[in-house]
């Protein structure tokens, strides 16, 4: 047999019930489609230009604060998986060629002739100090 109640409880059933309709009501009207409130539905092509405005200057020169509160609230692997798209799909931010490096392939340079009449001798790498009995390292004072 259920208990009577009395004023009281029945106010403070009636109150509880109210505050959790109300506080889903609120909740919906802030989420709507499922949406996180403050949060805007963007397509890929936004999503790309804000993250080229944070991490690239209008003159194409890296942008340093916005990269570091970038790589702050990411981290190391989501800020990676980030650039690469904003590289991907803006190539000319690239950083250019340095100077004297554009061209082939890069290769092994090879070693200056020496001047006519002077035998070049003929040492197999890692034998130049092979022959040497005991090479002591160079120790500055207080070492």
């Amino acid at each position: 047999m259920p208990r009577p109640q009395n004023l009281m409880d029945s106010i403070a059933t009636d109150l509880a019930a109210w505050l959790d309709q109300t506080s889903t009501q609120i909740a919906a009207a802030m989420a709507p489609q499922g949406v996180a409130p403050f949060a805007a539905p963007l397509s890929e092509t936004d999503k790309l230009e804000y993250y080229r405005n944070q991490l690239f200057n209008p003159d194409g020169t890296p942008n340093l604060q916005g990269r570091a509160a970038q790589m702050a609230r990411m981290g190391p692997e989501q800020f990676t998986q980030v650039f690469r798209a904003v590289l991907k799909a803006y190539p000319f931010l690239k950083l250019p060629t340095p100077p004297g490096m554009a061209g082939g392939a890069a290769t092994q340079a090879t070693p200056p002739t020496p001047p006519s009449g002077v035998p070049v001798p003929y040492i197999p790498r890692g034998q130049a100090t092979a022959s040497q009995a005991n090479i002591t390292p160079v120790v500055g004072p207080g070492e």
